[in-house]
């Protein structure tokens, strides 16, 4: 999360205007949305990728590394929709089975299209919020939500819980660090023991930071919302025309 936060900051895109850049990736993951075409996914994805590998300034490398995690929970969800059980005999159309007693779990045509399908369009809207997050810096995420209207309380938890994150994982690191020097996880009774006492360690201490936190604030003149920037988010008739064109031909494939 630190690497992704980083990009966001030294993206080659930062300097251009980052309601284009939102307004832009939010309108191919409607697309994506709104699709059932192969084709569609396809075209977004790799538009997806391209501006975020060779415009943006993302490694490669790091980009199929944060590709990895979302991938593997699409793939134990697809999981349970490619493999079926049934009672015997087996599905006439199915691609591959094996009996159970008097079950058969079996894998059918419809399922591995309908996996694949969702496969597609799970890595082309993922690819949609990579390209946002990957060259939107946080801070000017919260003034677009700001601009939408977005209750104010929202995001104020939104900054205090993204700036805890790296609080809490600092923490954490400092204290594994020093638990592995003492050998705290050198046998499984000693992993639970440290590993117990250095989640428990760590959210008593984000209890006491928040408090401080919260006073700090306080002090500070800190009534119930965090001031943002107010500009003008609207966008013009020409983004409007662009976005619109973009949208439509993402579409089209659906409709030939």
């Amino acid at each position: 999360m630190r690497e992704i936060d980083q990009y966001a900051y030294i993206s080659s895109l930062k300097d251009q205007s980052f309601q284009w850049r939102i307004r832009f990736g939010g309108t191919a993951l409607l697309a994506c949305i709104c699709s059932k075409s192969i084709i569609s996914f396809a075209v977004i994805f790799l538009i997806m990728f391209s501006i975020t590998i060779f415009k943006a300034g993302i490694h490669w490398a790091d980009y199929f590394r944060f590709m990895i995690i979302p991938f593997c929970f699409l793939f134990l969800s697809v999981t349970g929709i490619i493999v079926n059980i049934n009672l015997l005999p087996a599905p006439p159309n199915c691609v591959f089975s094996w009996e159970i007693g008097n079950y058969c779990l079996f894998v059918s045509e419809n399922g591995l299209l309908l996996a694949f399908r969702l496969i597609c369009k799970s890595l082309s809207a993922v690819s949609c919020f990579y390209f946002i997050i990957l060259t939107t810096p946080f801070r000017e995420m919260l003034c677009f939500l700001h601009s939408l209207r977005c209750p104010p309380i929202l995001i104020t938890l939104a900054m205090l819980i993204y700036q805890f994150i790296f609080l809490l994982m600092e923490m954490a690191v400092v204290k594994m660090k020093s638990q592995l020097c003492r050998g705290g996880y050198r046998s499984v009774k000693g992993f639970v023991r440290s590993f117990a006492m250095l989640w428990g360690s760590v959210f008593i201490q984000s209890c006491l930071k928040s408090e401080w936190v919260y006073k700090s604030m306080l002090t500070r003149g800190y009534n119930g919302r965090i001031p943002l920037t107010s500009e003008n988010f609207c966008p013009n008739k020409k983004e409007i025309v662009c976005l619109l064109l973009f949208f439509l031909l993402m579409m089209i494939p659906n409709w030939l």
